[in-house]
């Protein structure tokens, strides 16, 4: 956890090995359809947004009580990113990212 200056907590963002090929995949599949940047751009829009404030990005899908983490889904065009939350932890894991279909096909 790093400290923001003005003293709100920053949350640190966490992805499995398995997570980080799948978004290389995603932006890989993204680049050949002429969508690269955009997937780029979106997805550190979204790490930046789960540094600060987590529990308002996206909506909730369901909660893990034994784990005590709440998982949400955000969407931010071209791609879903599915994420945990640890409730007594600064922490977030991405657990999934997918890409959307282009607009009009």
């Amino acid at each position: 956890m790093t400290a923001r200056g003005n003293g709100a907590r920053r949350y640190d963002v966490h992805c499995s090995g398995a997570i980080t090929r799948e978004i290389r995949r995603v932006h890989r599949r993204a680049a050949r359809q002429g969508r690269g940047k955009a997937v780029t751009r979106a997805f550190r829009l979204v790490v930046q947004r789960l540094e600060i404030d987590p529990f308002h990005v996206g909506e909730p899908a369901y909660r893990l009580p034994g784990l005590r983490m709440q998982v949400r889904t955000t969407i931010v065009r071209p791609i879903v990113v599915d994420f945990a939350i640890c409730e007594d932890q600064p922490l977030v894991f991405i657990k999934g990212v997918k890409l959307l279909t282009a607009f009009g096909t």
